[in-house]
């Protein structure tokens, strides 16, 4: 019986790296692990920023699709003494065609809104992010959203609205983005 198990074993060992090589696929260009999310990468995780005139904090929050295969957005208010309203969600997906991510996101949940464009990495490392906003009722209007890395580990992050003179900053102006909330601050909330 011990005969016949060791001569089963060693058929085994002659034939299994066979089939492997049977099944083994080929080396190409597609199978190369891209990184066209690298320019991006700074942004994942949870962001935090405080309004100060209107005592609302801004959280962002930047997440992984499996395997890295997409970015997800979100960004929420927090107002003292209530949950986090969720102000906007959606997937930020690369385009290798204009090689610059495409995005969808449903805007005030319900309200039938939506943003859509593209986010775009620039030779300085701001990261831009295009926007085409309709409303329910089909109105169209245009903003730019850009992130920067500052000292500290912190982003600073401004939104411009495309009017008939140009680009023109949105209040409150520029903002900071830090990874952790303060923790004396008991309006915020993490995920």
């Amino acid at each position: 019986m011990f005969r016949t198990l060791s001569l089963i074993g060693a058929a085994a060992c002659l034939v299994a790296p066979s089939i492997a090589n049977a099944h083994s696929v080929t080396q190409t260009h597609f199978l190369e692990t891209a990184k066209p999310y690298a320019p991006y990468e700074f942004l994942i995780g949870d962001w935090y920023s405080k309004l100060a005139t209107q005592n609302v904090i801004i959280h962002q929050q930047f997440k992984w699709g499996p395997d890295k295969s997409y970015i997800t957005y979100a960004s929420y208010l927090v107002v003292p003494g209530k949950p986090e309203q969720l102000h906007f969600e959606g997937m930020m997906a690369w385009n290798g065609k204009s090689k610059s991510l495409d995005f969808l996101f449903a805007l005030q949940p319900g309200s039938g809104a939506q943003e859509k464009g593209t986010v775009t990495a620039q030779p300085d490392g701001t990261i831009v992010r295009d926007i085409a906003m309709t409303s329910a009722d089909a109105d169209l209007d245009h903003f730019r959203q850009t992130f920067r890395k500052a000292a500290g580990g912190k982003v600073l992050t401004s939104m411009m609205e495309k009017t008939a003179q140009g680009w023109k900053l949105n209040p409150p102006g520029e903002l900071v983005m830090q990874q952790a909330p303060s923790s004396a601050d008991p309006t915020t909330v993490k995920h």
